[in-house]
């Protein structure tokens, strides 16, 4: 039970990278890092792109608020059929627009991966402000690359260092002993005892 416990936990971390991270990465190598890309592949997404008359921060941006809509549409609609709708929906327009040469089949794919993974994650407000950052990203990276979405992650580490719970410095000196419940579930005997604030 705890293996299978760490290994969602450890899915559900990954899922939370993936839904801020996924579109911006894919535009920041697409559009200014090519060479990190293999070349079979580089060649492979650039033949899909060779009709799309937008760039590509175009493509990601339409494709992202698509989903928002639909993901907004399903939540308001009666619950029998809010989930349906907005995962057909999802489907039809993907498809439609690859086909109308209006998107690359590779932007469905990047948008679709980090809006999935977006619905694993537990807390509404997690999930909003994931969004959030996801589009900050995506402007970013459009404009500076990689490094943009470096310099964006040590901005947010930084607000984080400056933030305090309960008086307790959010990033409170690291002590292994009570990283207990943080990244790896440890056994419940390990766990009774509280960390101390010191």
């Amino acid at each position: 039970m705890n293996l299978l416990s760490n290994f969602f936990r450890m899915l559900r971390f990954g899922a939370f990278f993936l839904s801020m991270y996924a579109s911006a990465i894919y535009l920041a190598l697409i559009t200014h890092h090519q060479g990190l890309i293999p070349t079979t592949l580089l060649v492979s997404l650039m033949a899909q792109r060779e009709n799309v008359p937008f760039p590509a921060i175009v493509e990601i941006l339409v494709m992202e608020m698509a989903f928002e809509i639909l993901r907004e549409a399903g939540i308001r609609m009666p619950r029998a059929i809010g989930p349906a709708v907005s995962i057909v929906g999802a489907l039809i327009l993907g498809q439609a627009a690859v086909e109308a040469g209006f998107v690359g089949a590779a932007v469905v794919i990047i948008v679709a991966i980090s809006a999935i993974s977006s619905f694993t994650l537990p807390n509404t407000s997690l999930v909003n402000v994931t969004r959030g950052i996801r589009f900050m990203l995506i402007l970013i990276s459009a404009f500076i690359g990689l490094y943009g979405i470096l310099l964006f992650t040590l901005c947010i580490w930084l607000h984080m260092s400056s933030l305090r719970s309960f008086g307790v410095p959010y990033f409170a000196p690291f002590r292994f002993k009570e990283q207990k419940d943080v990244f790896f579930r440890f056994p419940l005997p390990s766990l009774l005892k509280k960390p101390s604030r010191k």
